[in-house]
């Protein structure tokens, strides 16, 4: 069993190291599916890989999701830049031995847009809103102590004006606690999966042969979209508590991610605990998409989590993500565990 664990950590590696491919860049479809979520891992530099637990960790490690062993539900909300509004609701639950089952919703929507076409460039006076989904099914399981095991099942679809496409992706995640001084590995392949191709009754237009008589009555013709991937992305990290006391735990993270279609990063955190209870966070992402240069951009927030009745614990995540050249985004994640 051991060497089994062994090998998919070395397969994972080895695929972290070839699946680069920068100059791809702006090829993949289903962006949206690229927007972290959860204030605690945002907070911490979008880190969380090997530390992410419970409902926060579906977005980032699905194996993440094994430790809950009661019910756990939370929702998360940023209002981005250009009024596009992005929601993220989590519930996940244990299931004794079997491991744990989760499900996750996410939706952005963007502000309305005045619809042009050809013959009206200026605006037709109709608008229209377009928007991004994805439902998720997560099953995870701690299958040793030490190794956990996740995978996130996703239907994911973008919809603009007349026109939808749709796919189907996966991620699939692993833990390793390593017993000592609380440090964890964790790897994850991301948004893997079939392409999507959009199409409606957006694409079909009517027109006039250039070779029929005057009279003659438009032709309907159907225009066919490329296919378009899904933004895949491989990432390994490490989580390692140096301080840890009755009152006071210090956490770090580290995480690289490689993208198949932009920059390579890595993500720094650090949380400091009070109690359990009250927390503080920092972090740093280098080399974002979105700088004008190829420096990083730092992030930092707060949580609190409050148990208000035995088994029942209310908890509240507050991040700020400097988005450089996109301004900035404050981000809320309300929870719930019982």
């Amino acid at each position: 069993m051991k060497r089994c664990y062994f090998t998919l950590f070395t397969l994972l590696l080895i695929t972290t190291l070839t699946l680069a491919d920068e100059g791809r860049k702006g090829q993949a479809g289903f962006q949206f599916l690229r927007i972290p979520m959860g204030a605690r891992q945002i907070a911490m530099g979008n880190s969380g890989l090997a530390s992410a637990i419970g409902a926060g960790a579906i977005y980032w490690n699905p194996a993440g999701v094994a430790s809950q062993k009661g019910y756990e539900a939370q929702f998360s909300n940023v209002s981005w830049f250009g009024d596009v509004s992005y929601q993220h609701f989590t519930g996940v639950a244990g299931i004794g031995e079997l491991g744990t089952i989760g499900f996750a919703v996410q939706y952005l929507s963007y502000p309305d847009i005045v619809e042009t076409t050809e013959e009206a460039p200026d605006g037709t006076g109709a608008t229209y809103a377009p928007y991004d989904l994805a439902l998720v099914v997560n099953y995870s399981r701690q299958m040793t102590d030490k190794v956990a095991f996740g995978v996130n099942a996703k239907y994911v679809s973008e919809t603009i004006a007349l026109v939808s496409a749709s796919a189907l992706a996966f991620d699939i995640g692993l833990t390793y606690n390593t017993g000592y001084q609380g440090l964890q590995l964790g790897f994850a392949i991301s948004n893997y999966g079939t392409k999507g191709q959009f199409t409606g009754s957006g694409l079909r237009r009517f027109v006039l042969r250039p070779d029929g008589p005057s009279n003659q009555t438009p032709v309907p013709v159907l225009f066919e979209a490329d296919r378009i991937e899904l933004p895949s992305s491989v990432q390994m990290g490490l989580s390692i508590k140096p301080v840890k006391t009755e009152n006071v735990s210090l956490l770090l993270n580290a995480d690289q991610v490689v993208n198949t279609f932009s920059n390579d990063r890595t993500n720094l955190g650090v949380e400091l605990a009070y109690h359990d209870m009250i927390f503080v966070r920092g972090g740093y992402i280098t080399r974002t998409d979105y700088n004008e240069s190829t420096t990083g951009n730092a992030n930092f927030g707060a949580g609190i989590k409050y148990e208000i009745a035995r088994n029942f614990t209310v908890l509240f995540d507050y991040a700020y993500a400097d988005l450089g050249l996109l301004d900035n985004a404050q981000y809320i994640t309300v929870g719930l565990q019982f």
